[in-house]
Order: C-alpha cells, then sequence, then structure tokens
C-alpha cells in the first residue's frame, strides 16, 4: 500500500524549465532512441482486423507533454486519453492540441483526444471505463510509482479482456518503459558512470558503472536537473515481471535497452551506452479473468 504522498516533482517552476530544456522535449520522438522498439511493441498487433491500434481506445499514463496521444490519434486511434498529476504538463499538452487545432492540421476523420489530472498512485477507474480500453501505454513513469501492483490492478481493470480460445477476442494491452534498474540500483556511488585508472596510470583510463543494492528495493533521491530530492522507486527486473504475472496479465516482450551499433555510428556519442542498459521495456496483454 502507498504510505508516501505523491511527489508532483514536474509542477516545480525550477524544475519544469529545466525538464523543458531537454532533448526529448523539445523534439518528442525524434530525441527518444528508445521509441523504435516500442513503436514496433504499439504496432504488432496480432488482432484479427485490426491493423497496429486502428480504431483502438487507448490511455496513456504519465502523458506529459502529449507526445505519444497526439501520435496514437495520427495512427488511427478511435479514443486518446492522457493523464498526468502534473498540472503543468496537461496545460502543455493542451495548448499543443489547441495551437493544431487553430492552425487546422488535425484531419476531421481522427478521434477523440482529451487529457486530465490524475495521480497514478490513487487513481480508480469508473464504472464506465471499465474492460474499455485496447492499450494502455506509459513511458518513463511507473519508477516514480511506490505501489506498483496497486497501478497494474487498476490497469488490468480498465482494459478489454480477451477470452482464450476465441482468436476474435484479444485481450487488451499493457506497454510502457522505466528507467533500467541496473540505472536506478546504485547509492553509493551514486549512478554515473566511474572512470577505472589506467594499471599504467597513463591516459585515460575506461568507464564503468557502478552496480550495487541491486536487490534493495524502494525509494531513491536524486539530485536531477538542478533539483534536490526528486524520489524515484528502485525495483528489480523479476520484480516487474512477478508483479505482472502476479495481477493477471502475459508477458509479450521484454527488452533490455541500449543503442545498437547503427545507433552509435550517428551518435558516437552514445558509445559508453552500450555498456550497460538505460531502459527497460515491456509488453504484456490480459486475457480473460485470473
Amino acid at each position: 500500500m502507498s504510505s508516501t504522498p505523491t511527489q508532483n516533482i514536474y509542477d516545480d517552476p525550477k524544475f519544469f524549465t529545466a525538464y523543458s530544456t531537454l532533448p526529448r522535449s523539445q523534439h518528442g520522438f525524434d530525441a527518444a532512441p528508445e521509441w523504435p522498439v516500442l513503436q514496433e511493441m504499439i504496432l504488432k498487433n496480432n488482432k484479427p482486423r485490426h491493423n497496429g491500434i486502428e480504431n483502438e481506445h487507448v490511455l496513456d499514463l504519465g502523458c506529459g507533454y502529449g507526445w505519444f496521444t497526439r501520435w496514437a490519434r495520427e495512427n488511427g486511434a478511435k479514443l486518446v486519453k492522457g493523464i498526468d498529476v502534473s498540472t503543468k504538463m496537461i496545460e502543455t499538452a493542451k495548448k499543443s492540441e489547441k495551437d493544431l487545432r487553430e492552425k487546422g492540421t488535425i484531419p476531421t476523420s481522427c478521434g477523440t483526444l482529451f487529457y486530465e489530472v490524475g495521480d497514478l498512485e490513487t487513481i480508480s477507474f469508473s464504472t464506465s471505463e471499465t474492460d474499455s480500453y485496447d492499450l494502455v501505454y506509459s513511458s518513463l513513469t511507473f519508477h516514480y510509482i511506490e505501489d506498483f501492483s496497486k497501478l497494474l490492478r487498476q490497469i488490468r481493470l480498465c482494459l478489454k479482456k480477451g477470452v482464450p480460445g476465441d482468436g476474435s477476442r484479444k485481450g487488451g494491452r499493457l506497454i510502457f518503459s522505466v528507467e533500467h534498474p541496473i540505472c536506478t540500483a546504485p547509492v553509493n556511488p551514486e549512478p554515473d558512470w566511474k572512470v577505472l585508472p589506467n594499471e599504467d596510470g597513463e591516459g585515460v583510463g575506461r568507464k564503468i558503472w557502478p552496480l550495487n543494492t541491486y536487490s534493495d528495493e524502494g525509494p531513491r533521491v536524486t539530485n536531477w536537473l538542478g533539483v534536490d530530492g526528486v524520489r524515484k522507486y528502485h525495483r528489480t527486473v523479476e520484480t516487474y515481471v512477478t508483479a505482472l504475472l502476479q495481477n493477471g496479465f502475459v508477458l509479450t516482450g521484454l527488452k533490455d535497452w541500449v543503442p545498437s551499433e547503427h545507433d552509435v555510428e550517428e551518435h558516437p556519442e552514445w558509445k559508453d551506452e552500450r555498456h550497460r542498459p538505460y531502459f527497460l521495456l515491456i509488453s504484456a496483454e490480459v486475457h480473460s479473468d485470473y
């Protein structure tokens, strides 16, 4: 059970201003190197007579600026809802939507898109939303959640349930990314690249990623973007997967994301990132009640 008040760091003016300067804040998916893998997970839809997310109802948890919600609508979703705990994030997403409408760049054939402020730690879906979504998506949000299993139970409630053996009734899907547990684990030293000295003491040593306290799950408090006290929750890969299985999900994909060799050719500055996974990407679906 969640016992710690939800931290809404994104409504801190200093933090929000700093966050807005990040490449992925300014350029969306073009600056999110893990996006191609997530996109493949999303579009790999095994439902008969369906292409990608065409005509689906989609929910984005921790929607931020609304990059994914707008992409989902552009790619055929019938209804898209974005939820974020940050009022500033929702205001920014709504402004982007308003700007697009004023420019007349949203075709009349596009589906419905709307946003609301909501706390994922305490979210409870209404009866009208039970068994209603084809896809729940979340990018880099769940590592802020203290009670992950509680959230999974709510997600399962709102996803459409599949029927085993009935190919026309596939279960709703959950696709999400989090900071990889190898990145969230370290405490002392804190997570950051370290340089080992060469044996001869000459030149620049090789970089390593310090891994400690991996099995000690719980909160991690760091300084990020110049703001102290940013709280995240470390849990192991095993815990993520086990929580999904215990709450009625079937695992359909798991990716320890690192830049590909092709990525590094285009972005040499990412070379060190191939030494350890930076993101954990997971896809799962629900079947009948368990």
